[in-house]
């Protein structure tokens, strides 16, 4: 063990590091991406690190993909595509509770619940970078009506499609731990789930504010300089905790279905 954390240390001072001088992560990002490296590499091993450093990874650089045409919908979302802490948190939080569950109680099999959690933030991340890309319609998740891309509850086909691949990723990357074939398919199902419920939960119970200036509906609280005015959904119900019951979601679908 004390030579496996070693290891762990040296693992997650590269990542964070290099996700750092890459912009992927802002230094309080990098801290706590660093923080959680430690934590799963030292408990897991590569069998609990390789999905979520898929996740991180895969995300992180389909985030930079296409840039000059996601700029327009920057000023639209609470955060950057350089995670903070409180989004490294917010992705990963769920999963590492799972981990430390499994190390505590290693009877109880969490491993495909951890799978879930991973599949489920993945596929709601490859989700919104896939749609904002997409040239295809977004419409309400809970109206089918258009909306403009960029909007919290909107769904797209691409985007829906492209976060059904990134749960399928996850579910590979922990395959060859757990070779069997129904469970990958509940895993997949789990990330689906879990991001049409952050939609839901997006066009709905998060908090949005509307510009004073330039009229739009946005997750900040300062758009155009200004502080604006909540028009719906709740302060506390920001992108974090709406991601954190993302991942939440995914576990339990796989819970429920695994058995």
């Amino acid at each position: 063990m004390p030579g496996q954390f070693l290891l762990a240390i040296a693992f997650g001072l590269i990542v964070s590091a290099a996700s750092y001088r890459a912009r992927f992560l802002t230094l309080s990002g990098a801290i706590a991406t660093f923080a959680l490296a430690v934590i799963v590499f030292g408990i897991g091993g590569w069998q609990w690190t390789a999905p979520i450093l898929t996740f991180f990874v895969s995300s992180s650089l389909l985030s930079k993909f296409g840039r000059k045409r996601k700029d327009q919908f920057s000023s639209m979302f609470e955060k950057s595509s350089t995670r903070n802490w409180g989004q490294v948190a917010a992705n990963g939080g769920v999963p590492v509770i799972l981990l430390v569950f499994s190390a505590l109680f290693p009877v109880y099999d969490f491993y495909s619940l951890y799978l879930g959690a991973i599949a489920a933030v993945t596929a709601d991340t490859w989700g919104t970078e896939i749609g904002l890309l997409s040239k295809g319609k977004t419409v309400s998740i809970l109206t089918m009506k258009p909306v403009s891309q960029g909007t919290s509850g909107g769904v797209s086909e691409d985007g829906v499609l492209g976060g059904v691949a990134g749960a399928a990723l996850i579910a590979l990357s922990g395959y060859f731990w757990y070779p069997d074939l129904r469970t990958a398919f509940i895993i997949v199902l789990a990330g689906a789930v879990g991001s049409l419920i952050d939609s839901i939960l997006g066009g709905t119970l998060q908090g949005q504010y509307q510009c004073g200036v330039c009229g739009k509906t946005a997750e900040r609280k300062i758009h155009c300089t200004q502080l604006t005015q909540r028009s719906r959904g709740f302060v506390w119900m920001n992108n974090d905790v709406v991601n954190g019951v993302c991942a939440v979601v995914g576990a339990v679908v796989v819970w429920a279905l695994v058995g």
